[in-house]
């Protein structure tokens, strides 16, 4: 065997050695992005997404994107007020870029992601905000509905 041969690192440890760091980044933002992305709910057209706005019972909305940052960060904050609301109102989160949502975000004039609202059982818009959610503002504003009823 050639001595040459045996003290050259192959191609894909050089690779390695070089870009180890940016490979474990970019690994780990996949698995972040994996985990933090929020499944898309589906509606068969804007009247169905309306008629799950007017059931009668409080519903948080949120309008998101799985390309906002903001989003994907908020999305355990989201997770942990639906579990806090379940029995009280319902979540729907409603993604930005699905055509049977975008006429309902202009109506509610949605210039950005996220944004929240509390509706009530008839589908009135009662509370409205664009940015990270605020749990205890949302929280507040359903009790209101409830307690109005």
């Amino acid at each position: 065997m050639n001595a040459e041969n045996e003290q050259k690192p192959g191609a894909w440890r050089v690779f390695w050695k070089e870009n180890w760091l940016i490979i474990l980044v970019v690994l780990g933002l996949a698995i972040a992005y994996l985990i933090l992305h929020t499944p898309r709910q589906t509606f068969a057209s804007t009247e169905a997404l309306q008629a799950q706005l007017q059931t009668g019972q409080p519903t948080v909305v949120e309008f998101y994107s799985n390309s906002c940052s903001i989003c994907l960060v908020s999305k355990p904050k989201v997770d942990r007020l639906e579990t806090e609301l379940q029995d009280t109102a319902a979540v729907l989160r409603l993604d930005v870029k699905d055509p049977v949502v975008q006429p309902l975000a202009a109506a509610w004039r949605v210039y950005g992601v996220p944004t929240f609202f509390v509706v009530a059982g008839d589908g009135t818009p009662t509370y409205g905000r664009a940015g990270a959610p605020n749990s205890e503002e949302i929280k507040a504003a359903v009790m209101a509905l409830v307690g109005a009823d």
